[in-house]
């Protein structure tokens, strides 16, 4: 019985599988509403390319941020 996974193991869980893949990037968190945003590229007309965006899917907010900037 020793194996089996404590509620101490589920409250931890997230915290122990940060890291897990190194590459995936953290989702940005809208300023304005606070969502979580989704990664995407488009078409950013002043740079005149299609750029990676952080794209927030609140229906009512859809602000967007630059992924590659500090």
């Amino acid at each position: 019985m020793s194996d089996l996974p404590t509620l101490d193991d589920a409250e931890n869980a997230v915290e122990k599988a940060t890291g897990l893949i190194p590459w995936l990037a953290d989702p940005k968190e809208c300023d304005n509403c606070g969502t979580f945003c989704e990664a995407d590229t488009q078409y950013v007309g002043h740079q005149a390319a299609y750029t990676d965006v952080w794209v927030c899917p609140n229906e009512d907010c859809r602000s967007r941020y630059y992924r590659n900037r500090e």
